[in-house]
């Protein structure tokens, strides 16, 4: 069996329940992924975490999290932080090859500075393994950063540019199709991976809302900017429809959700929930799921996970196509345009509104059946296992 060494951010078990509000999305998938490619490679995973572990026992669940060999820290003080965390990794991987592990390849989980300058080292010792990066997202890959930007990046401690890091890898899996761009002009192998579909984490639930309720459209996950969000609730209350749109997450549109809530009685706010189970159960009570995901902040490079989520729920789904959502969905799901992102998304939600619950359960169900079908875990590990084993 082949040899990787991944390099990732998920948290050990249990301790993710512990930071809610920290990368949630990143560390479900990290932690079904790995779990999926043990069946092919034998790994050895390192995990750098923004808190320090607890000192109290963990659980021993593995899907809660990840069992890294090595735990690293990237936080302030960054200067002592990562330098530190540099020495680390060089030093258990020395570690490992005195005692007869060499990995045959590294997995690194987007570009990160510990990361980065680590792999620079590695290519620089005799034999090095092969460098695979998984690229779930970039905000910075095909866009000019203002020069004042570029100036105080360059002062931040190991930074190396997103564009300049890249052609420092032999193969590239990432989850947005259009992210190819890059790589393809270097001669990079590329493998779209959009990520994977794990029935048995959530509840499937079947139960829909009585058929004379007016229809619910939900929205889940990340309460920020470059999820489009604030712009979702903003464009549905100007949208004069008797309907309820629920919102439930975390993060830095807490404040401003609420207002809206507290201002329109058809904006119905549930915040942070105890447990992504719970957030899956309250959205099974919801006919159309939204992913309003704009065509900003390098969301071109990513793919919204919540699209596998969602299609768990069995719910109709209205979204964008950023990132290859529309490959993965195909025609049952709704969609509209970014670039007309208010107007279009305000005339889906009225025609969604308009449809029948029945029309919607059997989108939902279609889209259920088709994403567990083609993008279970177990096919997409055997994918990424199987491009990984070509670049050796």
């Amino acid at each position: 069996m082949k040899r990787l060494l991944y390099l990732g951010f998920a948290f050990p078990p249990g301790m993710q329940a512990q930071f809610p509000g920290v990368n949630p999305a990143g560390h479900a998938f990290e932690t079904q992924m790995l779990a999926a490619l043990r069946a092919h490679l034998e790994i050895k995973s390192v995990g750098v975490l923004p808190v320090s572990p607890p000192f109290c026992p963990l659980p021993t669940n593995p899907a809660s999290g990840v069992a890294h060999d090595l735990v690293l820290l990237d936080r302030a003080p960054e200067l002592w932080h990562r330098f530190r965390s540099l020495l680390q990794l060089k030093r258990q991987f020395r570690r490992w090859l005195t005692t007869g592990w060499r990995p045959n390849a590294v997995l690194v989980y987007n570009l990160s500075p510990i990361y980065n300058n680590f792999l620079r080292w590695l290519r620089r010792q005799p034999a090095p393994p092969k460098l695979i990066l998984l690229l779930l997202d970039s905000a910075h890959l095909g866009r000019t950063l203002p020069r004042w930007k570029r100036l105080r990046h360059g002062f931040k401690p190991l930074v190396i540019p997103d564009a300049e890091m890249i052609g420092e890898f032999d193969a590239c899996v990432g989850l947005s199709q259009a992210a190819e761009k890059f790589f393809a002009p270097r001669g990079i192998p590329f493998l779209w991976m959009p990520g994977g579909y794990r029935a048995e984490l959530a509840p499937c639930g079947d139960e829909f809302a009585a058929d004379t309720s007016p229809i619910r459209f939900g929205y889940f996950g990340a309460l920020a900017s470059h999820s489009g969000v604030l712009p979702l609730a903003e464009t549905f209350l100007a949208n004069p429809l008797p309907n309820e749109l629920h919102i439930c997450g975390h993060g830095k549109l807490t404040e401003a959700l609420k207002q809206l809530a507290a201002r329109d009685a058809r904006l119905k706010f549930h915040g942070l929930l105890p447990t992504p189970e719970d957030c899956l159960r309250l959205a099974q009570s919801w006919d159309v799921l939204i992913n309003p995901r704009p065509a900003e902040s390098g969301n071109e490079n990513n793919f919204p996970s919540k699209i596998f989520e969602y299609a768990r729920c069995g719910r109709a789904i209205l979204t964008t196509r950023l990132g290859g959502v529309d490959t993965v969905l195909g025609q049952e799901a709704y969609y509209f345009d970014t670039a007309k992102f208010s107007a279009e998304l305000s005339a889906q939600l009225s025609a969604c509104a308009a449809q029948s619950r029945a029309e919607l359960r059997r989108r939902g169900m279609a889209l259920r059946e088709r994403v567990a079908t083609h993008y279970a875990w177990p096919k997409q590990a055997a994918a990424m296992a199987e491009f990984i084993g070509r670049q050796l």
